[in-house]
């Protein structure tokens, strides 16, 4: 966001104007933390949710989306979609170690990757840690675990550009002396190419299965979340790529493996990302951190990318 303030400011401190106005837009609820799901205004606008959907959603208090608006004052009364969009272009850092272990000052984002959520529910049988044989067992938490494994090999089995894990995790009873008759886990798998995707989740849907039959235990999965691989406007990174050179910075083509709202505006108008490194790759935490030298690289590339697209009126 100010990035693209910054942009606004420096073409009006300069006096230049241009064809196409240029709006910075900050799309509501785009991490999906307190209201489900991502993403969901720029979805709303790309015809992926309806306004509808989007202001019933709840919060763990059961609070809507749509009143929280209008107790803030941030309803708005124009059509959704009514502006069209020439192009859109999002800055963003990476969330990831690779420009800056390379040493790469700009990410040219050409895709965002797809990914499948899966939910698994193992169910064996409680039992006492101490006294239950070990050949009696029916663990919960070891299969899980053995699942867990699983998937991280899955992914391994189709690199490049695949990952999978498990991120979210619960046993019952969750007690130190009592064997697992529970888990409940959320499988992430991802990839920019749907070949891969669906290789992925077709080999875990078929091996989690055999894993809990030999432990004893009843499996159910299910798809809980999921979204298509994104390719970003060729021709936008193509822009990009070239501004990158003319401003003299190291560059790199790069795979987004973040949700983004780019992600959704890319199917109702041309798009395209913008990448600075950040320290350590790590994002989602509160080690996050991002130079000043890193942030106003990844500005200048947004402006001139922009004011290209935009035309300057002479």
């Amino acid at each position: 966001m100010l990035g693209g303030l910054e942009v606004l400011r420096t073409l009006n401190d300069a006096g230049i104007r241009t064809r196409r106005p240029i709006v910075v837009t900050n799309w509501t609820n785009e991490e999906g933390t307190r209201y489900a799901p991502a993403m969901l205004a720029s979805g709303v606008f790309a015809g992926i949710h309806t306004q509808d959907y989007a202001y019933g959603r709840e919060d763990a208090e059961g609070r809507r989306f749509g009143d929280e608006l209008k107790r803030i004052g941030f309803v708005g009364d124009e059509p959704v979609g009514s502006r069209r969009i020439h192009a859109m272009f999002e800055l963003h850092i990476e969330q990831g170690p690779i420009l800056e272990a390379e040493s790469k000052e700009i990410g040219v984002v050409t895709h965002g990757q797809g990914l499948w959520w899966l939910e698994v529910r193992l169910t064996g049988r409680e039992a006492h840690t101490g006294s239950t044989p070990m050949n009696m067992r029916v663990n919960a938490g070891l299969g899980m675990a053995r699942i867990i494994e699983m998937v991280h090999r899955v992914a391994m089995d189709h690199q490049p550009d695949a990952v999978g894990a498990v991120g979210q995790a619960n046993v019952w009873p969750n007690s130190r002396n009592v064997i697992p008759g529970r888990a409940v886990f959320t499988i992430d798998i991802r990839s920019p190419e749907q070949a891969k995707l669906d290789s992925m989740r077709a080999i875990i849907e078929a091996e989690a299965p055999k894993i809990a039959q030999e432990l004893g235990l009843q499996i159910e999965i299910e798809p809980v979340g999921h979204f298509d691989p994104v390719t970003f406007d060729p021709r936008l990174a193509q822009l990009v790529r070239d501004v990158t050179d003319h401003l003299g910075y190291s560059r790199r083509d790069i795979v987004s493996g973040a949700g983004h709202d780019a992600c959704w505006v890319n199917r109702v108008a041309p798009t395209v990302m913008i990448m600075c490194p950040c320290k350590d790759g790590l994002s989602h935490n509160e080690a996050e951190e991002i130079t000043p030298d890193w942030a106003e690289k990844g500005t200048d590339v947004l402006l001139h990318a922009v004011l290209r697209e935009a035309e300057v009126v002479v």
